[in-house]
């Protein structure tokens, strides 16, 4: 886990700042959860990864709960109980910080920060658009031009496995494998579950079929498949959200992959992520899952999401340096009191400024000008104000100007619409 300085706390907060400008855009209204949950509810569906490194523990009531290491799960759970009146569709957004006992790594962190789009209560694949384009705006509004959005269909390969009589619990064991890419297990595993040769072929066939030229992947897909009913609805499913999305303004690439799979279990469709050049990690990603409202004890709601990692892409715009410079730009005014009688006064003084919406600090060690003066400049102060006896008398102050390191003597009475104006 990680402490965040006030630098990388800035860059944060711009991402941050980023994302509420897209809920504002496209009408998601933000949300909170807690960050500790039952663990059955966090576990359901989860994945056999994700639960393995849940943080988990026994309250002092003897209650078995975990901190939250996804939000998805959290913000079903309202919409089940809390939400489960309001008129739908309910667009919900967060922002949080979550939870997983992973090996750190580049862009991976046991405490991390994610936000999140959520929409609940449509089945049209508009919605899946949606969700798609939502994501791809946030990502120009920060910057990044070159961006591949990766895409796939759990149904595909469940459809194949299903057709095979394999139950839903050895589809969840494929799926994980798939995720991370485990052929050789995958392929082992279907032998152990008397898997036949044409399913392990099938299946094979789908780890490998992908790419950008989405016309030729379909078209693979389609001979692979032919047989396969619920497969190929799930093909002209993706072919369709394509589609929306570039009538929506994504001009951005597919790279369309029939054996894509993700760690959580309640995907029921389209899965996707998001990548930029010369860095292999996802920057986000997300996809449908129709059944976890249900299974969370709610109304059977059909539900969209995609979830966007806040560290990945701070990551990312460093090394795209994206970030504008300065980060924040917030003038801030030091005042300094030339000796101890009069430092009544310059508190005083800093107070109205404050009253008046302007940044103000006192010199609270009583150091001496000059030395005030340098720590000014190494804090970067846009400027000081010094407050001398003899200004007083005149009801006065200097007032410095750091960067060009000239200075004036203004009338108390002027000083606000001064700093203003400047």
């Amino acid at each position: 886990m990680r402490d965040l300085l006030p630098k990388d706390f800035s860059k944060s907060m711009f991402v941050k700042d980023k994302v509420r400008e897209s809920f504002r855009l496209y009408g998601y209204e933000e949300i909170a959860t807690p960050i500790i949950e039952s663990h059955d509810l966090l576990a359901t569906r989860a994945g056999e990864e994700i639960r393995h490194r849940l943080y988990s523990f026994k309250d002092l009531g003897g209650r078995r709960i975990a901190l939250r290491p996804e939000v998805t799960a959290s913000v079903s759970r309202i919409v089940a109980t809390k939400l489960r009146s309001e008129v739908k569709p309910l667009r919900l957004g967060y922002i949080a910080n979550c939870f997983r006992y992973d090996n750190p790594q580049m862009g991976r962190y046991r405490e991390f920060w994610q936000a999140g789009f959520e929409l609940f209560g449509s089945t049209k694949l508009e919605a899946d658009a949606e969700i798609i384009m939502a994501n791809i705006t946030l990502m120009k509004n920060l910057g990044f031009s070159n961006i591949l959005i990766k895409l796939g269909d759990v149904r595909i390969l469940r459809s194949v496995l299903e057709a095979e009589g394999m139950s839903e619990e050895g589809q969840n064991v494929v799926m994980g494998l798939v995720d991370k890419r485990r052929v050789k297990r995958v392929i082992t595993f279907l032998k152990s579950k008397k898997t036949s040769n044409a399913g392990i072929k099938t299946i094979n066939k789908l780890l490998s079929v992908k790419g950008t030229d989405i016309k030729k992947v379909f078209n693979r897909g389609k001979k692979i498949l032919i047989h396969n009913d619920k497969a190929l609805e799930a093909l002209k499913d993706l072919e369709t959200i394509i589609n929306l999305t570039q009538v929506g303004g994504v001009d951005n690439d597919f790279l369309v992959d029939l054996g894509f799979a993700r760690g959580l279990e309640y995907y029921t469709g389209m899965i996707y992520e998001i990548f930029v050049p010369d860095l292999g990690i996802a920057l986000g990603g997300g996809g449908r899952y129709d059944k976890l409202v249900k299974l969370l004890g709610g109304e059977p709601i059909p539900a969209v999401g995609c979830a966007p990692g806040i560290d990945r892409i701070v990551l990312a715009m460093e090394k795209k340096q994206l970030f504008p410079e300065p980060l924040s730009k917030t003038d801030k005014i030091l005042v300094i009191p030339v000796n101890d009688e009069i430092s009544a006064k310059a508190l005083e003084i800093a107070a109205d400024l404050r009253r008046n919406g302007i940044c103000a600090q006192n010199d609270i060690i009583k150091r001496g000008v000059r030395s005030a003066l340098s720590y000014a400049s190494k804090k970067d102060y846009t400027y000081t104000i010094i407050v001398g006896t003899r200004e007083l008398v005149k009801e006065c102050v200097i007032l410095r100007d750091m960067k060009r390191n000239i200075q004036k003597e203004i009338a108390l009475k002027d000083l606000i619409i001064e700093i203003r104006t400047r």
